[in-house]
């Protein structure tokens, strides 16, 4: 059966994520997830996107993208097909390393936008990697709490303005909201003895 055509959206925000093939690890160490993540940046340049949101896992990424023009399959394929030409050349490999084409879902409303810009950021903690989501480096998390610089591609101001006026008041209802769902994720995860 067929796939259903992806809605190619103007102005549209969606939650994109790509996964690696059979489950697999779409990169080996920090070399490759610098890269990715300047792919994300080089590609979100050139196609004009607005990246709300970010996490890089081993076996998949996640991002928020806004879209100005209908061009999310376009700067997918460049992304995730640059980057895997550099990875298969990197580790002398060969083959497929994303399982096929990406999947995104359109954002129907800010308050969704919001609410996934912090499901994103707390990957690394469902994963079980990290209780606090600022020490995973490969997310947007600490650019959008005001922990680091925001790298030139991440668009922080429309999260930010739902929860407050005032940039730095912004930030730490972030914090704290995020805080208080990894709090709920670590109470879920069952502890060894």
């Amino acid at each position: 059966m067929p796939r259903k055509p992806r809605v190619e959206a103007l102005g549209g925000i969606q939650h994109v994520i790509a996964r690696g093939n059979a489950g697999g690890r779409i990169v080996a160490d920090d070399v490759d997830r610098r890269a990715l993540v300047a792919a994300l940046g080089s590609v979100s340049e050139r196609s004009s996107w607005l990246v709300h949101a970010y996490c890089l896992m081993d076996t998949h990424l996640h991002a928020v993208i806004e879209t100005s023009e209908p061009n999310l399959g376009q700067g997918m394929q460049r992304l995730l097909g640059g980057y895997a030409y550099g990875f298969n050349r990197r580790h002398g490999r060969y083959g497929r390393l994303f399982a096929g084409p990406f999947k995104a879902s359109l954002v129907d409303s800010e308050a969704y936008a919001f609410q996934l810009a912090a499901y994103v950021v707390l990957n690394p903690v469902r994963a079980g990697l990290v209780s606090d989501p600022a020490d995973w480096p490969w997310s947007s998390y600490r650019a959008t709490a005001g922990l680091v610089k925001a790298p030139e591609f991440l668009e922080t101001r429309l999260t930010l303005a739902m929860l407050h006026q005032d940039v730095q008041r912004a930030r730490e209802l972030y914090r704290e909201l995020v805080r208080e769902g990894a709090q709920v994720l670590t109470n879920l995860t069952p502890r060894s003895g």
